[in-house]
């Protein structure tokens, strides 16, 4: 009979202290040290707020997971992948956090203990927030949560739940394309900024009642709209046809560009044009090759059309870029 205390990790203190001792805007990325289980963080930190993405994945049964909160931050948590049961010192007690599940969440100065449930790829995705920060913010946009900001000012805990699980499309196309951040670190703060309050606003959203029910799409087509972006994404330079992409995803024309605006809340061609700026941003701070080299690499038929694309979409012209 194994000892009850193999079954758990050893309760550590959670720090935000030494995240927050690395420069705002830089993007961390390490394996996570358990032996029962593969998994990565990715963490990023910017005017006081911890953004936090993981990835944990099991092949069975793992050890439950304890930290302890202490600093009173206002958390958003998305359950991506997978689940958890999660207990959170007098507030939750294994509570499963299912695929498509979110909260916001404050219980500072506490246990938190998390248990994956079954085997496969755990994900989730958490923005921390300072206490002051999130009540002005509900107090000024949000009359609704009002009575939660006074909550957050006597240090009472609270979690308020999603009335369903489930992604709406503008939170589906923030966490696919959340890490595609800009290079410059000073841009970087601006726009992991931007990028959570966007998802406030979306949760807010939902937690008050104001989203607008979409059509829901089946999971074998929502497959192939994502099949469909992988396919684009492989083939910058010379992407197929909508006729061809319809062809090689399973999908009708029709169906294809209706559900990619409804999922990825754009057309194919402005994923794609999205798609080829940013990698030209990166060929570009590489300084391998000229800007005309670029321009055809990612199958612009002239260097001038590039560069028209370049501008309008950063506001600079593709050389200013390195200044």
């Amino acid at each position: 009979m194994s000892n009850r205390n193999d079954q758990k990790e050893t309760l550590t203190e959670f720090s935000m202290e030494k995240i927050l001792k690395v420069p705002e805007g830089v993007v961390q990325e390490f394996k996570t040290p358990m032996t029962d289980r593969e998994g990565h963080l990715k963490l990023v930190i910017t005017d006081g707020m911890g953004i936090i993405d993981g990835t944990m994945i099991t092949t069975g049964r793992t050890r439950p997971m304890e930290h302890f909160n202490n600093r009173p931050l206002v958390e958003m948590n998305f359950m991506l992948e997978g689940s958890i049961s999660q207990t959170n010192e007098g507030l939750l007690k294994q509570y499963s956090f299912k695929k498509g599940y979110h909260n916001i969440l404050f219980n500072p100065y506490s246990i938190e203990r998390n248990c994956l449930e079954g085997a496969g790829t755990h994900r989730i995705f958490s923005a921390h927030i300072p206490p002051e920060r999130m009540m002005s913010l509900f107090d000024s946009y949000v009359p609704e949560l009002a009575p939660f900001a006074e909550k957050i000012a006597k240090g009472e805990p609270f979690v308020l739940h999603s009335p369903a699980n489930g992604f709406s499309k503008h939170m589906k196309y923030f966490f696919d394309s959340f890490w595609d951040c800009p290079s410059p670190l000073s841009l970087r703060k601006l726009y992991f900024e931007s990028k959570v309050m966007d998802l406030l606003c979306r949760q807010c959203e939902v937690l008050t009642g104001y989203e607008v029910k979409e059509a829901a799409i089946s999971k074998t087509d929502l497959e192939k709209v994502y099949y469909a972006r992988e396919i684009l994404l492989n083939n910058l330079s010379y992407p197929p046809s909508l006729a061809e992409l319809s062809r090689l995803c399973g999908l009708n024309e029709f169906k294809l560009k209706k559900y990619f605006k409804q999922v990825f809340d754009t057309s194919v061609f402005g994923l794609l044009q999205e798609e080829r700026l940013q990698a030209s941003k990166g060929l570009i701070y590489q300084g391998e090759k000229n800007i005309s080299a670029i321009a055809y690499e990612l199958g612009y038929a002239h260097p001038q059309h590039f560069q028209r694309a370049f501008k309008k979409r950063f506001g600079i012209t593709p050389r200013e870029l390195l200044k």
